[in-house]
């Protein structure tokens, strides 16, 4: 489509399409499908791994609710760069721990990293990348704009799914790694390219992405 290739939302349809792309490839669903089977597959007892599915549960309904006082009290772009931050440390934890299986703090270490995992996403990979788009294109090209984001959303997250269980059979304990290299990029393109959004109008903030401030979006 033409409305598609228009240059002045172009910015704006990069960020809204690798968020909510690097939303779906932190490797979030993973850890809600897949946790009883990479959890058991690497060694972890089932009282683990079943306190693991309940823990995370409650920890990510109890930050979605954190998560919505923060939104315009720390901003969008903090919680994201936060979110990724968290999530990239809590996969090193749950990589040493699902890689020393035997040792005693080993579920200890699983349960506190996978749900600062899900805590962790919630707080700002979960909500911020299906808000962009209304902050982030003008009013006349926002449907079209949120249209192409959440189906890239809705690609990458069948494409993780597909991928999954193989590179878990693959890597064994090392199989959230892949997604924290990504998660790593993420927070380097939004420290580089998207702006604070809190507090400012649609106008403003299309301005400084289209390049009234070309340090930060060139």
């Amino acid at each position: 489509s033409s409305r598609v290739r228009d240059r002045s939302i172009r910015r704006s349809l990069i960020i809204a399409i690798v968020a909510m792309v690097a939303q779906q490839f932190s490797g979030i669903n993973n850890a809600f499908n897949y946790s009883t089977t990479f959890l058991s597959a690497n060694g972890l007892p089932p009282a683990t791994v079943t306190t693991i599915a309940i823990l995370m549960n409650v920890g990510n309904v109890l930050i979605t609710l954190l998560s919505v006082w923060l939104m315009d009290r720390a901003g969008r772009r903090v919680l994201l760069l936060a979110s990724s931050l968290g999530m990239l440390s809590s996969i090193g934890f749950l990589t040493l721990a699902l890689s020393s299986p035997g040792q005693w703090w080993t579920p200890l270490l699983a349960v506190v990293s996978v749900v600062g995992f899900v805590m962790s996403f919630g707080v700002g990979m979960g909500p911020v990348p299906w808000l962009l788009p209304a902050e982030v294109f003008p009013p006349d090209k926002c449907s079209l704009g949120a249209a192409v984001a959440s189906s890239g959303n809705w690609l990458a997250n069948a494409l993780v799914g597909i991928i999954f269980l193989p590179l878990s059979a693959s890597l064994q304990g090392f199989c959230f790694v892949p997604f924290a290299a990504i998660l790593l990029a993420f927070f380097s393109f939004t420290f580089a390219h998207i702006p604070e959004t809190r507090g400012k109008t649609i106008g403003t903030i299309i301005e400084e992405i289209n390049g009234v401030q070309p340090d930060r979006i060139r």
